[in-house]
């Protein structure tokens, strides 16, 4: 697990995102607190959640699915 500073992080942007792609602990230290840098996968992307639901609009109208309520959806947020 590395631990940066914010000032080296700033400096050193490129190589310390590239070992967190790569999957190594990075922590990044600042005077507000300690954050983890990860990549973002594609669970993680809107865009990817956003394409997930208009499939199950799409099954839900083929009959594929039990439609729902909106009070249902939300409730699952």
């Amino acid at each position: 697990m590395e631990i940066v500073s914010a000032r080296d992080f700033r400096a050193n942007q490129t190589n310390i995102l590239t070992k967190a792609l790569r999957g190594e602990s990075v922590l990044l230290s600042s005077r507000i607190g300690m954050f983890k840098i990860t990549p973002v996968t594609e669970e993680d992307s809107l865009t990817t959640r956003i394409c997930k639901g208009l499939e199950q609009v799409k099954m839900i109208e083929e009959g594929k699915l039990p439609r729902r309520t909106i009070q249902d959806m939300l409730d699952e947020l």
